[in-house]
């Protein structure tokens, strides 16, 4: 984005490319403060040919996998892939699967890729020596150790402290490597950010299985066979094979009408008719007063929530481009009082932001503790909007110029931040889900975020950067200043439907102390995991520019009963579809970083969290993957994998947005 003087308007619009599409050529935010000048600076982000709204990559529009055209939002791309502090990892394919544990010096250490271990480098202040650990010659977290001689760890990784209750059968060992029991059936659908909901759809008792995968909703049983499928906006009882356009994010599944059964929203490209939400029952059919059209831009962003108190949960949806883009559904399908926000306003002091999301962002939780689930909806725009569950805007404090959340400028130094304008660093949220949590363990919620590192006089993206915020947008102790990462691998368009690493958060206890954990996978192709006073606990390098590796949101969970999480996750490949560039993995890493396995997924692995559960009542958890790519034939691209020895007692982040309604939302314990 361009410097924004005061006094200046900088407009965007939607305009159409060759073939139609809609797209972004321009950006609009309200005049600042005294001189009210109305300045337009028109701000060209570039339409392109297969585009879906504007992002850099293409829509498959009910056939097979389609690429997506040049140019998108912000074709930046490039940067460095240095970690910071500690160490680096070595070059080709160990690149991935090297991590630093909080040092501060210049130390390097290159992969062994025949042993899996690494040799320590010498380095200035605390970096440490790289370990390794796997059989695909994997590293783990520098510690400030040395490397043994028989490059199977490096150093001696204490075991991460409970922080929550061990399995009731007691510890069952070392974690081990999770293990493919099925594929199961499907067509050639591919899948985007969707997360599997796993949960009782069919009222038998067991978990079942809701998965969206481009146009077509699965919903399989537990033990893999189909329970219905239906293609997007039909009802499963008449459903053509394939619908027309593709559904981006998770389903929000549960039971929202408090009837005792399940429930599923989902949302999508705006089809012929212009629908882009949608609800169904248990059995698949949609609900009265679906599908529904909100605006004529992608819906990439749904949770559901109670947000007004009633007991009936509301569907949340937050689309691309221009505002109003946040709005909240009835189960009806009607438009609950109070909204769509935010749109053209007038606050009290200052105007607000408004721009829409492009990937999963939207959330609910309660922020200001009166037992009501609030409304947070993250921008394409360097702000974000806070609500009440009927649309009344949450104030800031006083010593903002902007009385709402919606009109305060993200600026990275809290003195810009807080006048409202000035020349430096700062974040827009285009991607950026919210989690709404107790970080710190002051018994508030705060709002955790990773905005896209930019300035007021460029738009160059220069990474990520992870927020911590009190909801009036103070800013917590340690979390005075964001936390910026290094420069992007990649920021454009991967190719062939393959988008680059989204910043999806995941919270969680990791050492056992008060207080909350954030994991968030960044541009630059390392994991970020932040302490709860903002220091780093340690980074994990997942990714690589050429063949491009990117990871998938991170699941917390206990995987061997002792009450310590482990982190997984899936990492993807650039490719075609079925032909990887560079294989793809399932990664396991303890709660300090340490690598503990990695195992080789079909095809391009996954963009999507996979989510655990236990399926067959036996237990132990399962895992769930989504895979971009379908197996072919007969076989589609769900896959349910065994995590032996690992019991059900702590799943702290289990699925994608942390929960099935998706509202990236940690209750008080």
């Amino acid at each position: 984005m361009c410097a924004t003087p005061r006094g200046v308007t900088i407009t965007r619009r939607m305009g159409e490319d060759s073939q139609g599409h809609r797209c972004l050529v321009g950006r609009r935010y309200s005049a600042r403060r005294l001189a009210r000048t109305l300045v337009a600076i028109a701000l060209v982000i570039g339409c392109r040919e297969g585009g879906d709204g504007g992002d850099g990559e293409g829509i498959d529009q009910g056939g097979g996998a389609s690429g997506g055209g040049t140019g998108g939002r912000h074709s930046n791309a490039g940067g460095s892939d240095a970690t910071s502090g500690g160490t680096t990892a070595g070059n080709g394919a160990t690149e991935a699967g090297t991590s630093t544990l909080g040092g501060n010096g210049t130390g390097a250490g290159g992969n062994d890729p025949a042993t899996g271990g690494t040799t320590g480098g010498a380095g200035a202040g605390d970096a440490g020596t790289a370990t390794g650990r796997d059989e695909m010659g994997g590293g783990g977290p520098t510690t400030g150790g040395s490397a043994d001689a028989a490059g199977n760890g490096g150093v001696v990784v204490t075991p991460a402290p409970p922080s929550c209750t061990p399995a009731a059968s007691g510890r069952s060992g070392d974690v081990r490597a999770p293990v493919l029991r099925a594929t199961l059936p499907g067509s050639w659908d591919e899948n985007w950010f969707a997360s599997p909901a796993l949960v009782d759809v069919d009222g038998d008792g067991a978990l079942d299985i809701v998965a969206p995968r481009h146009s077509v909703l699965y919903v399989y049983r537990g033990d893999g066979t189909l329970l219905w499928r239906t293609a997007w906006a039909s009802s499963a009882s008449n459903s053509p094979e394939h619908g027309t356009v593709r559904m981006w994010p998770s389903a929000a599944a549960g039971d929202f009408d408090g009837d005792g059964d399940v429930e599923i929203a989902v949302s999508a490209h705006p089809d012929d008719a212009g629908y882009n939400v949608a609800v169904y029952d248990h059995e698949g059919e949609l609900l009265p007063g679906w599908p529904q059209a909100f605006g004529s831009t992608e819906v990439r962003s749904l949770a559901a929530a109670d947000v007004d108190g009633d007991e009936t949960i509301e569907i949340l949806i937050t689309k691309q481009a221009d505002g109003p883009a946040t709005n909240v559904f009835e189960l009806d399908g009607t438009t609950a009082t109070g909204w769509p926000q935010v749109g053209e306003c007038n606050a009290p002091a200052g105007d607000c932001i408004d721009y829409g999301g492009f990937n999963q962002n939207i959330g609910a939780g309660d922020l200001d503790g009166d037992g009501i689930l609030d409304v947070v909806s993250t921008y394409d725009a360097i702000g974000f909007g806070v609500w009440k569950g009927n649309g009344t805007n949450f104030p800031t404090n006083p010593a903002f110029a902007d009385a709402w959340v919606t009109g305060v400028e993200a600026y990275h130094d809290l003195a810009l931040s807080l006048q409202g304008w000035g020349t430096g660093d700062r974040s827009e949220f285009t991607y950026s889900p919210p989690v709404i949590a107790d970080i710190d363990g002051d018994g508030d919620h705060e709002i955790v975020l990773a905005g896209d590192h930019e300035h007021s006089q460029s738009t160059d993206n220069q990474g990520i950067t992870t927020w911590v915020l009190n909801h009036d947008l103070t800013r917590p102790a340690g979390w005075e200043t964001p936390k910026d990462s290094d420069p992007p691998l990649l920021y454009s368009d991967v190719g062939a439907n393959i988008v680059m690493t989204m910043p999806a958060p995941a919270v969680a206890d990791l050492d056992g102390e008060p207080g909350l954990e954030i994991l968030v996978p960044g541009y630059d192709g390392l994991f970020h995991a932040y302490r709860t006073d903002g220091t780093v606990l340690f980074t994990y390098r997942f990714g690589q520019a050429a063949p491009y590796v990117g990871a998938s949101e991170a699941l917390i969970v206990d995987l061997n009963g002792d009450g310590a999480p482990e982190i997984l996750f899936a990492t993807y490949s650039s490719g075609e579809p079925r032909q990887p560039d560079t294989p793809a993995h399932l990664v396991m890493l303890d709660a300090r970083g340490h690598e503990l396995h990695k195992v080789a997924l079909f095809g391009r692995g996954s963009m999507a969290a996979p989510s655990v559960g236990d399926l067959d009542g036996d237990g132990e958890l399962e895992l769930v993957v989504s895979l971009k790519d379908s197996l072919g034939g007969s076989e589609g691209g769900v896959q349910i994998w065994n995590l032996p020895g690992a019991s059900p007692n702590c799943v702290l982040w289990g699925t994608g947005r942390g929960g099935p309604l998706r509202q990236g939302y940690v209750p008080a314990s």
